[in-house]
């Protein structure tokens, strides 16, 4: 016997079933056409906001600005160094030892003072001995010219005997005219005579010659006795060494009683440095594109970091008028007076150097001029049209900025140049303002961002 439950009506369970499934089905669709239009909606909003391809890409409006002809007047800072006008190290010329010193470090001095005395006994007795040599070779001098007076006499007597021999000569020639006057004999032994005295008179000319070459040597001799003398008391004037110039010792490396030896390198320390610094060489360095319109007696201002905020000049005074090939800088340097002392040799300094063009050259505001892979380049802008132009870049001046190029004075260029402004592109352009001066100024400061 079969236990009886509940029974269910097929009917009843198909109704159920096909409820559930036109339920889900409903719910389906409902969800595929929310996303179809979310899908449908987004896709609109992004094709609304996405340019078309065809669309030409420009600037509203571009500022421009004039492109001016100016002389280049700007003021660099460059380092320099002040230098003593005179810088000497003394050094001994003689062998011996400081008898005496009478100045030290920081000593003002005038010119002939006296600074120190070396002892060289060796030389004292070398001086003496030349003179005694100049005493020997100025008596026999003496002696000399005595023997030349002397044959000088001798030459005169036998010139006076043969003058009266060949006088007698020519009164016996003259007599023997007469037959039986006098003898033949006679006036033969007075021609030989005659031919004797011309003979001594010879012999007495050649030794006043002698005499004559002899008195000249021994001149020589004196003359150079003297030398030696005077050459020796020059060295003595080493010992006793005076101050060269006006100046202030600035080294001093010896004491009383130090021995001092000759260097001819100058390689040993010297005895004392002397230093004039009333006036002072500020020797600067200037860079190859800063020697434009350089000229003798111009002055500049420079600082030292010891005077703080104080203002000194300097006149332009010597030039060096070639570029050192390692540096690429000119050395010029700077007089500058130094009356009160209150500048050192050895000071560093900055000096305000000015940069003039003796010409004028094309200038525009510095964000004008951009570079890139290509080169520099600014962008000239006619009756709407953008044009490339390839520039060289120059000196600045203040916000201008100096450029070389295939433009002219007049020409309109962007104010602010980049790469997205290519040749061809057309734009509206206004004139810039100061406004827009001092935007793309503070742009370009802060590297463009």
């Amino acid at each position: 016997m079969m236990r009886s439950g509940p029974r269910m009506n097929i009917s009843t369970i198909s109704r159920q079933g096909l409820l559930v499934f036109l339920t889900a089905a409903l719910l389906t669709g409902c969800g595929q056409n929310a996303g179809d239009k979310k899908a449908t909606s987004t896709k609109d909003a992004d094709s609304s906001d996405k340019p078309k391809e065809s669309e030409h890409t420009s600037v509203a409006v571009l500022p421009v600005v004039p492109v001016k002809e100016m002389r280049l007047d700007r003021v660099f800072q460059l380092p320099g160094e002040l230098l003593a006008y005179q810088n000497v190290p003394i050094h001994a010329k003689v062998e011996g030892f400081i008898s005496y010193i009478g100045v030290d470090r920081g000593s003002v001095l005038k010119k002939g003072d006296r600074m120190i005395v070396i002892s060289c006994p060796e030389l004292d007795q070398k001086v003496k001995e030349a003179e005694a040599k100049v005493s020997a070779a100025q008596a026999s001098y003496e002696q000399t010219v005595s023997n030349e007076a002397s044959e000088e006499s001798k030459k005169v007597e036998v010139n006076a005997k043969l003058e009266s021999d060949q006088l007698t000569l020519s009164r016996l020639i003259e007599a023997a005219k007469t037959p039986g006057a006098i003898a033949e004999n006679e006036v033969d032994i007075e021609k030989k005579t005659v031919e004797a005295d011309l003979a001594k008179l010879q012999s007495i000319a050649s030794e006043v010659k002698a005499a004559k070459a002899l008195v000249l040597s021994e001149a020589n001799n004196v003359r150079a006795a003297k030398n030696v003398v005077k050459s020796l008391q020059s060295m003595t004037a080493y010992l006793d060494i005076r101050a060269p110039f006006d100046g202030v010792i600035t080294e001093r490396n010896v004491h009383l009683g130090s021995i001092v030896a000759v260097d001819a390198q100058r390689r040993d320390e010297p005895l004392v440095r002397i230093q004039q610094k009333d006036i002072l060489r500020l020797v600067v360095a200037v860079p190859e594109d800063c020697v434009a319109g350089l000229k003798d007696g111009q002055v500049l201002p420079f600082s030292v970091p010891a005077f703080l905020g104080k203002v000194f000049h300097g006149t332009v005074a010597r030039l060096g008028y070639a570029l050192d090939v390692k540096t690429r800088t000119m050395p010029v340097e700077l007089s500058v007076i130094n009356k009160d002392g209150a500048l050192e040799p050895g000071m560093f300094a900055t000096v305000d150097w000015t940069v003039s063009r003796p010409y004028k050259t094309l200038f525009v505001p510095s964000p004008a001029v951009t570079s890139d892979l290509k080169g520099t380049f600014v962008i000239a802008v006619a009756d709407g049209v953008c044009r490339r132009v390839d520039v060289t870049r120059g000196q600045s001046m203040g916000d201008q900025v100096e450029i070389v190029g295939n433009i002219k004075s007049g020409d309109l260029v962007a104010l602010k140049a980049t790469d997205e402004l290519k040749t061809g592109n057309k734009v509206e352009t206004r004139m810039a303002t100061d406004k827009d001066m001092q935007k793309a100024m503070k742009k370009s400061s802060a590297g463009g961002e």
